[in-house]
């Protein structure tokens, strides 16, 4: 039987904190985006790429339901990273008749680009706020993305 993990009630209204997870979400698509561009990467297989890069998914169906994509999408967007050089595609050691995938030095380093620019603009937006706030605002994002993680992934359970 799943354990149902208790939700704390929350003295504030939904919007106090669904909109700011809006506006910073939005916010940080949008200094994602240029360094993807320079990448040259689209959102679609940079988030192919990374889930690569983090040891999910190396089969491609796999891959498709950990981005919630159908498989012909998984597979457009791992054909553009092989076309690429970012990504390729071997035959699994323990099924020769599958395949996985793997991220290539030329696909790390686009992500290490990514994430190094991100890292960089990140740093400059949360200089000044203190450093205690910034650890709670950490603490609070590493706990809200491990329940989202435990959760259904299409929130079905939140569904009107």
């Amino acid at each position: 039987m799943p354990s149902t993990v208790p939700v704390p009630e929350l003295k504030i209204s939904e919007s106090d904190l669904l909109e700011p997870i809006r506006d910073i979400s939005r916010a940080l698509l949008q200094r994602l985006t240029p360094r993807l561009a320079e990448a040259g990467l689209a959102p679609s297989t940079f988030w192919s790429l990374h889930h690569l890069d983090q040891g999910h998914g190396p089969h491609p169906g796999e891959l498709a339901r950990r981005l919630g994509v159908t498989p012909a999408a998984c597979t457009a967007s791992v054909d553009q990273l092989v076309a690429s050089g970012y990504v390729v595609r071997r035959p699994s050691p323990g099924d020769r008749r599958q395949i996985v995938l793997a991220v290539t030095p030329k696909g790390r380093r686009a992500l290490d680009a990514v994430w190094r620019g991100f890292d960089v603009s990140l740093r400059k937006i949360l200089a000044g706020i203190p450093a205690e706030d910034v650890a709670i605002t950490a603490r609070t994002i590493r706990a809200i993305a491990a329940r989202l993680a435990a959760s259904d992934p299409l929130g079905s359970e939140e569904r009107p």
